[in-house]
């Protein structure tokens, strides 16, 4: 039996169940040909294939429910492992988080020396009204310039197409090191930069592997992020501070690879 060919796998975490409505609801207007990957990282209640259909998602889709609690950052590190294991092909990738909705799952023409295409992302804070709007219909927003914000280009993992063979050789690399990354930015007072984390250690390897590669911007808006909720966020200076104990640990590996 012939394998299918995907033109795109979105990997999506989640914990809360409710908030797929926003994400797997958006996914379900795509009709394209995508693979939607869900990790499940809550494991007192599992997610299951009819689940997500009655959301009104009818699309290519595997679930996986982890056994334990370990976040976000874990959980896409398994969403890539899943992929290689069973040998799923896709040109391309991208990740998404349950709270969030992907508007494009198109990938311009690029050339074969481009590992990753960064777009733009809408940023919703003001109303759950707004929320409520984007629920069912994902271009029902404005752009005001004070809570709701066109972030471009949105620097970050989220929303972002990169090339599967990469991110998965990324992943392998990464493999020896997770445990290390994952106790950095875990139990902290305040919500780690795991987007801001995964783009610069992945832009990080390639510079090292792939040097004569290079990420690229096209202005197209890609992805929408509904921040609503009061979590505490890391503070620049907490973010830089986290971000650069993890760059060590990866430049660290990278130099003993050498």
């Amino acid at each position: 039996m012939l394998r299918t060919k995907y033109d795109l796998i979105v990997g999506l975490t989640t914990f809360n169940h409710e908030f797929l409505r926003l994400s797997v609801s958006g996914l379900g207007r795509i009709g394209k040909n995508t693979l939607l990957v869900i990790h499940n990282d809550n494991p007192c209640k599992n997610l299951t294939v009819r689940h997500i259909r009655r959301i009104g998602y009818r699309g290519h889709l595997h679930i996986i429910n982890a056994e334990e609690n370990r976040g976000m950052l874990a959980g896409r590190f398994a969403i890539l492992q899943y992929i290689r294991a069973k040998k799923i092909s896709a040109p391309w990738f991208m990740f998404a988080n349950d709270d969030d909705i992907v508007l494009n799952v198109s990938v311009p023409y690029v050339n074969d020396n481009t590992y990753a295409v960064m777009g733009n992302a809408v940023l919703l804070r003001s109303c759950l009204l707004d929320a409520l709007r984007v629920m069912t219909n994902p271009n029902d927003y404005i752009i005001d310039g004070a809570d709701n914000t066109l972030v471009a280009p949105y620097v970050g993992m989220s929303g972002t197409f990169v090339r599967t063979l990469y991110i998965l050789e990324y992943a392998e690399f990464m493999s020896g090191i997770i445990d290390e990354i994952v106790s950095i930015v875990s139990d902290t007072p305040f919500m780690p930069p795991i987007d801001l984390i995964m783009w610069n250690t992945f832009v990080e390897y390639m510079r090292a592997k792939h040097a004569l590669m290079t990420p690229i911007y096209m202005n197209q808006t890609n992805y929408l992020m509904i921040k609503l909720n009061k979590t505490r966020r890391a503070s620049s200076n907490q973010s830089d501070a986290m971000i650069g104990r993890v760059m060590s640990v990866i430049n660290a590996a990278l130099r003993g690879n050498e």
